[in-house]
Parts: C-alpha cells; structure tokens; sequence
C-alpha cells in the first residue's frame, strides 16, 4: 500500500486531465473487501507494485485521497465511499456482460438458466428439456421454480422464463413475450359422481355454484384465469378448499373432497378414476403457458435453439392431445345414443 503520505496531498494540479481507468476503480473494491493489497494481487495474478500503481493513478485521476490506513485496515474517505457506489455498479454491469458473452459462445458449453412456475416445469417444459439435452450434452441446464410475479422480477438473472397466463405484470427490458402452449381448463370430478352423465359433454360455470370447489392457490393462473370467467358472468362461489398445486387438487377431488379445476395436459397420465369435461362448451376456456425469452439482439444461439425446439414439442403433443380429446367426446356421445 502507499506511504501515509499519500493520502494527505493535496489536490493534484492538472488531476482532471487523467483518464479514468475501469480496472482502477475494480481494483481498489477488491482491496477494500479483502482487506489486503497482497491478497487482491493473487486474485489478480499481479505483483503487488502493480496493485500499488493502480491505486495511486485512481488517487490521481480523482484528485483527492480515496482510502487511508488505520492500523491494518484500509478505510475509505468520504470521496472513496462515494466512488464505490459506482464501483459496485460497475461490478455488477461487467459480471451480467460476461454472463452475456458466456451465452453467445454457443451450442457446446455453458448453462441455461431456466424461470418456470411449477405448473410449467412439472407438465410442460420437461419433455423438451429432455430432447435439449440430447442434442446439447454439453449445456448445463438449472431450472428453478417460482410464482409468475417473482419471475418476472429476477429475469434479468434468467435467460428464459416460463409463465401461465392470465400475464398480469410488466414486460422486462430486453425481454418479449411468446405465446407458446395453449391448453384447456376442464373441470376435474371422480367417476361415480351423481352428476357424470350430465358432465360428460361439457358443463357450463353457473352450474356448478352449489358443488364444492377445490380451488388451487391464489396466484396459480388456472384458479386466476376461472375467476375471471366466473366475473365475466356474475357468478359468486364459495371458497370451499385450497390447496396447492394441480397434484393436490386431482388428490383432494380423488378423495371425493370436491371437484376442481386443472389444465388439460395435467391429466395426460392420470388415472382413470378421474374424469373430465369442458368449461362453457362449445368454445371451452383456452389457457396459454408464454415464453419469456430476450430480444432477437439479445438471444443466444442456445436459448434460441430451446426456444425453437419447444415450440415443435407442444404443437407435436398439442395434436395429440387434441386428438384424444375429440376421441373422449366422440366416446361419450356414442354411450350416450346407446
């Protein structure tokens, strides 16, 4: 470190003519929070003359002392402390323009780090992961699960985000959003229900206001997206059960607790002593799961390519699933003119 001296000069003639150097201003936080120029010149692979250099051209380039000596700590000044405030800023602005640059570099290393509400990363995105990985062995994928509002809000840490409508909340900078997999929202009920045969074709909101509704947490987007439908017609039902998750709510109605209702793909591999019908048919109750996913002049080849890989999934089972639903309602309709 410099001499005591160094921190008692006095303003520097022509000090505002000398460039400030970004490397600098990174240097001296890293010897603030180490405590020691030894150790921040191993960090940096340096000599510690060359730690010493940088801090006292910082000094010079803002003209007044930064840090002094107490004891064996290195303090800030009142200058010093304002300048890190710029530093922090300048270290968290380098380490999201490396993590860019780290997603630029291609199909054959790195990791994608995935937002997905848990609805989106039990039934919808795991099967495209699946084939990712095949192709990709090489890109380590993290998926973490969240609420939609609060993936929204850590996007900026995210490189892809996966959310179910109803989408309430403000678009991140330098993100878009894609429509990705529209599903439907049926009402879920065990099979020997007095009311099956009437259910079996479709089953209109307004009569089911007696029955006893497994509802799932608030901020799910099927429970929003049915609430909404039910304010659209000036319905009013009883908050009955809440439990969380779509899991919970094909357990609670198998319990005949009540019925409920789940996005048509979570019924891909349920047992069959659960039924299922359309809301407010002939039109249904469409739901989407959306893409979040960065500006074209943001997006990686990677995020790309699982972006476009997603997109053939759900339109393959999209079909699929179309299908069996016509087969379901074709299978109904002939046991009912039998």
């Amino acid at each position: 470190m410099e001499n005591d001296n160094d921190f008692i000069f006095q303003k520097i003639q022509g000090a505002d003519t000398v460039e400030l150097n970004p490397n600098h201003l990174l240097t001296l936080l890293k010897v603030i929070r180490e405590k020691s120029v030894t150790r921040v010149a191993e960090l940096l692979n340096l000599g510690q003359p060359a730690i010493s250099a940088r801090l006292r051209q910082l000094n010079m380039a803002v003209g007044e002392p930064l840090y002094r000596r107490k004891g064996h700590e290195v303090v800030l000044t009142p200058a010093g402390e304002g300048l890190m405030v710029f530093a922090v800023a300048l270290e968290e602005n380098m380490k999201k323009a490396e993590g860019y640059i780290r997603r630029l570099r291609g199909l054959y290393a790195g990791t994608l780090r995935i937002g997905a509400t848990v609805t989106a990363s039990n039934y919808y995105i795991p099967l495209s992961l699946v084939e990712f990985q095949k192709k990709f062995p090489g890109i380590r994928i993290s998926v973490e699960t969240a609420p939609t509002h609060e993936l929204f809000r850590r996007m900026s840490d995210l490189d892809l985000g996966f959310v179910e409508d109803p989408i309430e909340e403000e678009v991140p900078e330098t993100f878009q959003i894609k429509r990705w997999w529209k599903d439907q929202i049926v009402l879920i009920y065990w099979k020997d229900h007095p009311k099956a045969d009437r259910w079996k074709n479709g089953v209109m909101l307004e009569e089911l206001i007696d029955y006893p509704i497994i509802w799932r947490e608030p901020e799910s987007g099927v429970r929003k997206t049915i609430e909404r439908e039910i304010e659209k017609k000036g319905l009013r039902f009883k908050l009955c059960f809440e439990v969380s998750g779509a899991d919970a709510v094909k357990e609670a109605v198998r319990a005949k607790m009540g019925i409920g209702f789940v996005a048509r793909r979570v019924l891909e591999h349920s047992n069959s002593d659960l039924l299922f019908s359309e809301i407010n048919p002939p039109h249904g109750v469409e739901w989407w799961i959306n893409i979040i996913e960065p500006n074209d002049k943001m997006k990686s080849r990677a995020t790309q390519a699982l972006v476009d890989l997603c997109m053939k999934m759900s339109n393959r089972i999209s079909e699929t699933s179309e299908q069996k639903t016509k087969n379901h309602s074709l299978k109904n309709a002939v046991g009912k003119t039998a």
